[in-house]
């Protein structure tokens, strides 16, 4: 079988800049959620976020490059720097034609939307500022990405607010299929800006948590979402052609499911029905059964009604084994952002190739009405073979994905 697999890993994330440093907090539980201090929070209901503050644009790019981006594409052509060369792929050997650029986004750049429409709002047509219109739109990470590789093969963005990435994934896999290229660079990436945290608050959905300079973040499920940024670039071959050039392989992708259910405007599917059924029909085409996975990574993002469902699904689908069972809640540590997903999968891949296994919390602690301290866990001894990655949306909208160690 010509599997799809997984030769370069970028990340930029609250938890760290670069896979190592990611890695290294991911181990420790180390949370990436504090205080902003990047914008004024003072008449907000809320002041914390998994916002990323040493992200220096200048240690990948010059300033002539990253001077025309904004800050989601910022991270994004950062992230991608470090997958290729992650990877081991030398660009200039390649079909350019045959790489594409795939990603996943759930607002994009929300700080340049803000900036160019309060300038036409404010000044008229003729006061709006044109050099910042290019940023408004989704795909502009992408078209950074392949601008800066010189990239000419196929250029999609997915939004999908949570299971944006997701959806950027299951693409890529398929255009590998289907032969119609040879490498892809997926990612996600989503920037926390004022307007986007200020409409969150506006809504009453973040976490209802204000702290002082030198007080620590502690967070609950329940309370409210607590929002993140970064992003996570991925470098997605067939076996056949990563084999060929000798390139390190991560993990591979199984099986990836997507499903969507009906609900009402800013909820989760109440009854987690599509859910499951990602859950299940994943766990099928990968040929695995329930007992045999080893990491269920959940997309609990503190909100409390998407932990209920999610808690709900797992204990439908593990049956009795429920209250043993141990998850990775990676969104605990990091903050919710449309364009997570690789991210997420990235500390899969990680976790899989150098077989360490990462911090869990009890899953009963996903029964948000219940007052469960979120202590985290290492459970060493198991060999990591497989990974069940489930995410879900606002609207309806799950996947779930299914990785295993090469």
């Amino acid at each position: 079988m010509n599997d799809i697999v997984f030769t370069g890993i970028g990340v930029i994330s609250s938890l760290g800049i670069g896979q190592e440093v990611f890695l290294a907090s991911l181990r420790k539980a180390k949370s990436g959620i504090k205080r902003i201090t990047s914008f004024d929070t003072s008449s907000l209901g809320s002041n914390i976020a998994g916002w990323i503050e040493d992200f220096d644009p200048r240690q990948f790019m010059s300033p002539g490059i990253y001077r025309r981006m904004g800050r989601i594409s910022r991270m994004a052509v950062a992230a991608s720097i470090e997958a290729v060369n992650d990877s081991d792929l030398i660009l200039d050997t390649l079909d350019r034609e045959r790489i594409a650029v795939i990603m996943g986004t759930a607002y994009g750049s929300s700080s340049h939307v803000e900036e160019f429409y309060l300038s036409l709002l404010e000044n008229g047509p003729r006061g709006a500022q044109p050099f910042l219109f290019p940023e408004t739109v989704p795909n502009a990470p992408a078209s950074h990405i392949a601008m800066f590789h010189g990239i000419t093969g196929p250029n999609t963005t997915f939004c999908q607010n949570e299971i944006s990435a997701e959806n950027a994934v299951l693409y890529a896999r398929d255009l590998l299929l289907q032969n119609i290229v040879d490498v892809v660079l997926v990612g996600g990436a989503d920037e926390l800006s004022p307007v986007l945290f200020m409409c969150y608050d506006a809504l009453g959905a973040l976490n209802r948590i204000k702290v002082g300079a030198d007080q620590p973040v502690k967070t609950e499920p329940g309370r409210g979402l607590v929002l993140g940024e970064g992003a996570g670039i991925l470098i997605m071959e067939r076996r056949d052609f990563a084999v060929k050039r000798g390139a390190r392989i991560y993990g591979t992708l199984r099986s990836g499911v997507l499903t969507g259910g009906v609900t009402s405007t800013g909820h989760y599917e109440a009854e987690g029905d599509q859910m499951g059924r990602a859950m299940s029909l994943a766990m099928e085409q990968a040929g695995v059964d329930p007992d045999t996975i080893e990491q269920i990574h959940v997309s609990a993002n503190f909100s409390g009604e998407l932990e209920r469902m999610e808690y709900d699904r797992l204990e439908r689908t593990f049956g009795v084994n429920t209250a043993s069972l141990r998850v990775i809640p990676l969104k605990y540590l990091m903050g919710d952002f449309g364009g997570a997903g690789t991210t997420r999968a990235a500390a899969i891949l990680l976790s899989l190739h150098y077989q360490l296994p990462l911090p869990t919390v009890g899953a009963e602690m996903l029964k948000a009405r219940s007052q469960h301290s979120l202590e985290w866990e290492i459970c060493p001894g198991r060999k990591l073979q497989f990974a069940l990655m489930t995410t879900s949306t606002f609207g309806g909208g799950s996947t779930s994905l299914v990785f295993a160690r090469n």
